[in-house]
This record gives structure tokens, sequence and C-alpha cells, in this order.
């Protein structure tokens, strides 16, 4: 069975323009990622289109905006990997995939704030469709704090089956990630984008 796939990475300000560039395709070769078709790159959308400048500045923005103090560790955003196994997601017609990419934006817009989310870009030019949902860590009462968000491995794993939960209702044949080198983030030994 396929499993629903769900990851997150933390990322302090000195790592948000190169994720920028790779999400968005800011670069003209990817070295580093030989699976890129930059020919396919045109079939790459957006759901949630990316700020007018860049993400460094629009988080700076928000912050501003917010009146949160940060540290120079602050995380400043959190990139969500969201996908299922490559062989359902190879399989959807692109019209359910949409779907399956709308309805993960839909429950992490609920959970964050979808005033908080920066950009939500689906890639089509690597080997499984997948989305890079970037969000600004702010909780309820507009404090910057991804462990207030995320919080600890416990509610990691309350994440993931909510997650299949929406997911599975459906695609009901999809499987709940499993614990994979005591991270759940990890959910399919054998996922190659």
């Amino acid at each position: 069975m396929p499993y629903a796939i769900l990851r997150f990475q933390k990322r302090k300000a000195g790592g948000v323009a190169a994720c920028e560039r790779h999400n968005e395709r800011k670069k003209e070769a990817y070295k580093s990622n030989p699976d890129i078709d930059v020919g396919r790159s045109k079939d790459n959308y957006h759901l949630v289109k990316p700020p007018r400048y860049t993400y460094k500045k629009e988080i700076n923005r928000m912050v501003a905006e917010a009146g949160c103090r940060t540290r120079k560790d602050s995380v400043m955003m959190v990139e969500t990997l969201i996908t299922a196994s490559p062989e359902f997601m190879n399989s959807l017609p692109p019209e359910e995939q949409k779907a399956y990419f709308q309805t993960a934006l839909d429950f992490i817009s609920e959970r964050v704030g979808k005033k908080n989310i920066l950009s939500a870009v689906v890639h089509m030019d690597e080997r499984t469709p997948h989305m890079h949902l970037c969000f600004v860590p702010f909780t309820p009462d507009n404090k910057l704090s991804a462990k207030s968000i995320l919080g600890n491995q416990k509610s990691l794993s309350e994440w993931q089956t909510a997650y299949h939960e929406r997911m599975s209702a459906r695609w009901n044949q999809l499987e709940r990630g499993a614990v994979l080198n005591g991270n759940e983030a990890e959910t399919h030994p054998h996922m190659a984008l």
C-alpha cells in the first residue's frame, strides 16, 4: 500500500534563500539534484503564489508587523514536503493530483493559519509529483515559534495521524507514514522525488 507523506524541515534565516531558489526554480542548473528535468519545469504550478519579492523579505516584513523578537538562531520558516509514494502519485490523473495537493494545503492552512503560508508550489519536473509548502511559524498570539507549532516527537506523531486521516478520507488506499530512524516525518524508505 502507498504512504501519505508529510515532512517538515525547519529553516533558520541562513537557509531561507537556498530553499526559495530550489522551490521556485530560480537556478538554471541543478547539479545537486539530477532528477530535476528543467524541460518539464513549465508544468510546475502554485496553489499559493510566492511573495512579490523574496521569502526572506516577506518573512522580515511579517515578523516586524507582528512585533516579534528574534534571535540569530530563530527558526524563521518551516518547509513542508507533501506527497505520497511514487507509485500512487504517478498513477493519479492530473486533476486528482491537484485535488490531493489542495486537500493537503487546506489541512496545513487550518493548523498554521492561511496568512502564515509563504508559498505552496507543486513540482511536476521530478520523478514524483510533490508540493513544497513554506510557512512562517507564528503562534496564535503572534510569537515566532516552530517548536510551539510542530512540538515534540509526540506532537509530530499526532500531525502524521491527523494528516493521514484527512488524506485517507478521500484516498482510502493510503497508509499512515511509519517511523524510520526515529524520525516520523520520514515516511517512505524508497521515496525518490
